[in-house]
């Protein structure tokens, strides 16, 4: 856009063109679940600033897609819930906001595990459908920020938000072949995100190279305390040269993504690290058990009155509220949309028994168990000299869409997702990056974890991997396969 050769309204149509022949129609993606009908305004707007000398930085005019559970003024934030669909959000989030400062435009919002809870049904809401992985149909693309996985990786947008609690940013990301940047918890305001868990909850980018996801976070935190170094300006040339690197033998992947991790971590030798085994603090594999779950359990119910308090309507504001709408809302276990998750309707139930029931003394020791663990974490950090922890984002590749079963596919593990609830647990920040392609078709991924705050050296890292790395094809299903993800901005 800077050399004139295409313009934000050119690019908005463009993606708008993709949407209706990939999403709703053709393979039927179902990544978006609502288009903003300003998106066009917006870009004729950014193409005459540019043309009068205004431009907000390099993600000016450049659309993204926002998941459902973020605010974007005058659209529903719905959280992929048919009981939602009428809640207007009265502003934007503050991460939308920062980035429609930065000159962005907002496409529209994408479909997302109903909640934000997939409950085995990964990728489906009860308002916008199943989310297919573009690269593979027969296999789901993760969640729970399905949608704007599938989105950005289909080409529908430059980049997208997505939020994270357990490893809903860094899973679709790793099974659609994008970088997914779970940021340090307390980096990026998560004013105006319809919450989970707020002590784990986190807004982050997803993106189709890691200087993208720089660029989007640096604008997200644009005006914090800790708002500089993150930006594509701080990522460092041969990051990997003279790096100290803990590779986590507790999660060294099942089968082809145990060989896919290997490989990955003979490039980054190869350029010139150190790769030294390390044992991750006791409890590591359990502490979703152990409380990080019990203590997302809890919170839901507080932080779902909070987030409504100021937005009376007729819609459930509470999770008492939401479980009983839900339980008048049948399922009929097909992809279409139809009703809500059972397992979803059941686990609201269980999040509700669980904050009436949960003592203070008993939610005090909880805290007191992801503090030690994640200063034991930190402390192996230090300890070791360590610049981050690398391991397979998920220990196999993506899993089968939850109404067709797959023979082809295998998985010994107990739970797919483990090794991406340590950083959750620790409130650190974690990246994934596109590592190689399992048999299926379907990308995998390689996660760096790095110290509290320190994006811009973790960034470099996943950088420079990115570099020495083999660049993997766009899906089959996007209407620009022929491009690489490693593409500008996507676009």
């Amino acid at each position: 856009m800077a050399q004139g050769r295409t313009s934000s309204v050119a690019l908005v149509e463009a993606c708008l063109a993709r949407i209706a022949a990939w999403d709703s129609s053709g393979p039927g993606l179902h990544a978006m679940i609502a288009l903003d009908p300003g998106a066009r305004a917006e870009a004729a707007r950014c193409d005459d600033e540019r043309r009068r000398g205004i431009c907000g930085g390099p993600l000016h005019g450049l659309p993204m897609v926002v998941k459902d559970n973020i605010d974007v003024a005058g659209l529903p934030t719905s959280a992929g819930s048919v009981l939602w669909r009428e809640h207007v959000a009265p502003r934007d989030a503050a991460v939308v906001a920062a980035l429609r400062s930065a000159g962005t435009i907002v496409l529209g919002k994408t479909n997302m595990s109903e909640f934000a809870c997939s409950s085995g049904w990964y990728g489906y809401s009860s308002l916008g459908g199943l989310t297919l992985n573009p690269y593979n149909h027969a296999r789901n693309a993760a969640g729970s920020s399905s949608g704007s996985a599938a989105a950005v990786a289909a080409g529908f947008a430059a980049f997208a938000l997505g939020t994270d609690t357990f490893g809903s940013i860094r899973a679709p990301a790793c099974v659609t072949g994008l970088v997914g940047l779970r940021p340090t918890h307390g980096l990026c305001p998560t004013d105006g995100i319809l919450p989970l868990a707020p002590g784990f909850d986190v807004v982050g980018p997803m993106a189709r190279s890691v200087r993208d996801a720089a660029l989007v976070l640096e604008a997200m935190t644009a005006g914090s305390p800790r708002s500089t170094g993150h930006g594509a300006a701080a990522l460092t040339e041969g990051a990997l040269r003279g790096a100290r690197l803990g590779v986590a033998y507790e999660f060294p992947g099942e089968g082809e993504v145990r060989g896919i991790f290997q490989a990955a971590c003979a490039v980054i030798a190869s350029q010139g690290a150190e790769l030294v085994p390390v044992a991750l603090p006791p409890g590591a594999a359990s502490v979703h058990a152990d409380f990080l779950g019990p203590l997302a359990d809890a919170e839901w119910n507080a932080a779902l009155a909070a987030y409504f308090a100021d937005r009376p309507g007729n819609w459930p504001c509470t999770l008492a509220q939401l479980a009983t709408a839900a339980d008048a809302i049948p399922a009929d276990g097909t992809a279409a949309t139809s009703g809500i998750n059972p397992r979803t309707i059941a686990f609201l139930h269980h999040a509700l028994g669980q904050s009436r029931a949960m003592a203070p003394a008993r939610r005090a020791a909880l805290l007191g168990r992801q503090a030690s663990f994640r200063d034991a974490l930190t402390g192996l950090l230090r300890r070791e000299q360590l610049d981050a922890i690398v391991y397979p984002s998920m220990l196999c590749p993506a899993s089968p869409r939850y109404d067709r079963p797959d023979p082809t596919y295998a998985c010994a593990a107990s739970n797919a997702y483990l090794p991406l609830y340590v950083a959750s647990a620790a409130g650190m920040p974690d990246v994934t990056v596109p590592a190689g392609m399992a048999e299926a078709g379907v990308p995998v991924g390689l996660s760096f974890m790095g110290r509290p705050f320190g994006e811009a050296a973790l960034l470099s890292l996943a950088w420079a991997f990115e570099q020495a790395a083999t660049p993997g094809p766009a899906p089959m299903a996007s209407p620009f396969s022929t491009v690489s993800r490693r593409s500008p901005a996507g676009v």
